[in-house]
C-alpha cells in the first residue's frame, strides 16, 4: 500500500481550514463492485478520522458496505483558483465505520496521499 498513517504540515492546515468542497466515499457492495458518492466531511483530530455525513447516514446503502466490509476510500479534490491547470487532493483509505449514535461514517486516515494542497488550504 501507498500512503502514509501522518498527516504533513500542508495536510494538517488543510484539514484545519478546509476550502469549501465535497468528498467522495468509495466503499464495496456485497457483489465487490465498487459504488462511489459525494458527501459533506469534516475532519475529527482527536480520533485522525474524516468524518461524513448526510441525510439518515446509518440508514443508506455505503452504511450498509461499511458494515460489512469495514473499510472505505475518501478523495476530496478540486481545482486551485487562478489561471492554469492546478488540481489538488486529498485521498485516505482505512477503516471504517458507522457511527450509529452519530448518524456518519467516519473513515481513519490510514493510508493518506496529497497533492496541491498549498494553493488551496482556507480558498474557497
Amino acid at each position: 500500500m501507498t500512503g502514509r498513517s501522518s498527516l504533513n504540515a500542508a495536510e494538517r492546515s488543510f484539514v484545519a481550514h478546509p476550502p469549501r468542497s465535497l468528498a467522495r466515499i468509495a466503499t464495496v457492495d456485497q457483489d465487490g463492485m465498487p459504488h462511489v458518492v459525494p458527501g459533506g466531511w469534516s475532519y475529527d483530530e482527536a480520533n485522525h478520522e474524516l468524518v461524513l455525513g448526510g441525510r439518515d447516514v446509518p440508514a443508506i446503502r455505503r452504511a450498509e458496505h461499511v458494515r460489512r466490509s469495514a473499510v472505505a476510500a475518501v478523495v476530496i479534490d478540486g481545482l486551485a483558483h487562478g489561471p492554469g491547470w492546478a488540481p489538488w487532493a486529498f485521498v485516505v483509505r482505512g477503516r471504517a465505520r458507522v457511527d450509529e449514535e452519530d448518524g456518519t461514517i467516519k473513515v481513519a486516515c490510514d493510508r493518506v496521499t496529497s497533492w496541491g494542497l498549498e494553493g488551496v488550504v482556507g480558498d474557497g
